[in-house]
């Protein structure tokens, strides 16, 4: 029962850290001139997209063929980029 309760303190404090971290750091975004460089993202390290705005670390939701500037809400697709490792 005793090992019960510390795996289960073990997942909590796991799920607790996985959650502040993940949401501390978000994706973040420069780009210029379409050229794009990501931050802390699971899809792309740099990527080449037709949207034209200047960006400053930005806060985006990445996905596998497109990103979505968060203040914005505008969905930039990417035509080439370079998976992060």
């Amino acid at each position: 029962m005793n090992n019960f309760l510390n795996i289960k303190k073990i997942i909590t404090l796991l799920s607790l850290s996985y959650l502040i971290m993940t949401s501390v750091n978000g994706t973040t975004v420069n780009c210029s001139g379409g050229e794009c460089n990501f931050n802390n993202s699971i899809h792309y390290h740099y990527a080449k997209t037709y949207c034209m705005e200047n960006l400053n670390f930005e806060k985006v939701e990445t996905d596998f063929q497109y990103f979505t500037i968060s203040k914005t809400g505008k969905r930039c697709d990417v035509h080439d980029s370079v998976d992060s490792k």
